[in-house]
């Protein structure tokens, strides 16, 4: 009888042990998606403000038939630094 109580409690406290473990988890998978919703939310953010910026880009080109030099490296590199962000939080969506 000694040996089936003592089996019981080492059940139970595996068993609490494991409750323990998947309380953690479901936390843990809770905060990973709100993460994942503000990482998308944010790529969606950002994938708006580059067809604005692309946009603007094409309205720009179309006014003006040529472009100066700096004002084009300046419009490459903000569309460059657009895309860097945009991989950075697709890279995070995909750990």
């Amino acid at each position: 009888m000694v040996d089936l109580q003592t089996s019981l409690q080492g059940l139970q406290e595996k068993l609490q042990v494991l409750l323990k473990n998947y309380a953690n988890l479901e936390k843990e998978n809770q905060q990973l998606k709100s993460k994942l919703a503000q990482t998308e939310s944010m790529v969606t953010e950002l994938e708006l403000d580059v067809k604005e910026q692309q946009s603007k880009l094409t309205a720009a080109m179309l006014h003006k038939a040529s472009m100066d030099p700096a004002e084009k490296a300046k419009w490459v590199k903000q569309i460059d630094q657009y895309l860097k962000e945009i991989d950075h939080c697709i890279n995070n969506l995909n750990p």
